[in-house]
């Protein structure tokens, strides 16, 4: 049977509680959005999305029965499985009774602890369960940034952010996400250091620069300063300031330098920091970026403290 959302919601609406519904919903909205960020099937996201819960209200000993129907091997804490083992018996009822794919199944069963080999499907799942707009807990804004920017990121930001909870109440973490955050880091540690590589390959530090301020002013930011500042560290070769007008324009400054270099010049950062503050900093090894608000770039005013570098005329390269 092919579903479509208004169907397959009415469908699962009677599982859920109202309050699981709304979530199920916002769950499917995100989803869907980074679906087509990522490139991802929709019609297997949506139906992973709006089945992920259906049997979160259940109590333990209808979990149980469920186990022992469709053959799960309880292998959760006691303290864990409550929270945990809905994971299992939705995915054996969204294959059994609703006559989904093994990939949706398998999405579904990993939509709480993640795994070792995650598809792109299971990481979105895995996601929008976290980072749904009706989620509120410290950092949620910022993985949903990432979600949006670098996905393996997010995922493992998410799985971090678990752990860290987990352990903050003093219970051990699940084993499968200790597993899944170390192998998303080893992932992403390759994909880092293959940018690395394309990066020394592509642009010299100085043509870098000119790329980043020739990006920042077509998109009208303001008192852009750059500095040679090999002789005071080794940590780059170039610094670049510029101030953007709201938290709005300097997320659009950062994400244009970002875009452009990466479809340009197939250059790309090698770590980005801040995205919901009012600095962005950029790091392309070479050549530091900096996206101020304006009170944020004169309370740490950085060009103070690296005076002793060499400023860069960028005069040609500035329009107006």
């Amino acid at each position: 049977m092919q579903w479509d959302h208004k169907s397959l919601s009415e469908a699962v609406r009677p599982y859920l509680k109202e309050s699981r519904y709304i979530h199920t919903q916002g769950c499917c909205e995100m989803a869907l959005a980074l679906a087509e960020k990522w490139g991802c099937d929709s019609y297997k996201t949506m139906c992973a999305a709006l089945l992920h819960d259906i049997t979160k209200k259940l109590s333990d000993e209808e979990q149980l029965l469920l186990c022992q129907k469709y053959g799960i091997i309880n292998g959760y804490r006691p303290y864990e499985f409550g929270t945990l083992i809905h994971a299992d018996t939705a995915a054996a009822l969204a294959g059994d009774i609703f006559g989904m794919p093994q990939d949706v199944v398998h999405a579904i069963a990993r939509h709480t602890l993640g795994a070792e080999d995650m598809t792109l499907l299971d990481k979105i799942v895995f996601l929008s369960d976290a980072i749904e707009k009706g989620r509120d807990y410290p950092g949620v804004e910022d993985i949903r940034q990432m979600a949006f920017r670098d996905l393996d990121k997010a995922v493992y930001m998410s799985l971090v952010s678990t752990v860290e909870n987990v352990r903050s109440r003093g219970k051990e973490p699940n084993e499968q996400s200790m597993k899944a955050a170390e192998a998303i880091k080893r992932l992403i540690n390759i994909q880092e250091n293959n940018m690395n590589e394309t990066n020394a390959n592509i642009l010299e530090p100085k043509a870098l620069l000119e790329e980043i301020i020739k990006i920042a002013d077509s998109r009208k930011a303001r008192n852009i300063v750059a500095l040679h500042v090999t002789e005071q560290t080794t940590l780059a070769d170039y610094m670049v300031m510029m101030t953007g007008t709201s938290t709005t324009h300097i997320r659009a400054l950062s994400d244009e330098i970002e875009y452009q270099l990466k479809t340009k010049c197939e250059v790309y950062p090698h770590h980005i920091e801040g995205m919901t503050s009012n600095w962005i900093l950029l790091d392309y090894t070479t050549v530091v970026v900096h996206v101020f608000m304006e009170d944020s770039r004169e309370l740490y005013d950085l060009e103070r403290m690296w005076g002793d570098s060499t400023p860069v005329d960028i005069s040609g390269l500035i329009t107006e």
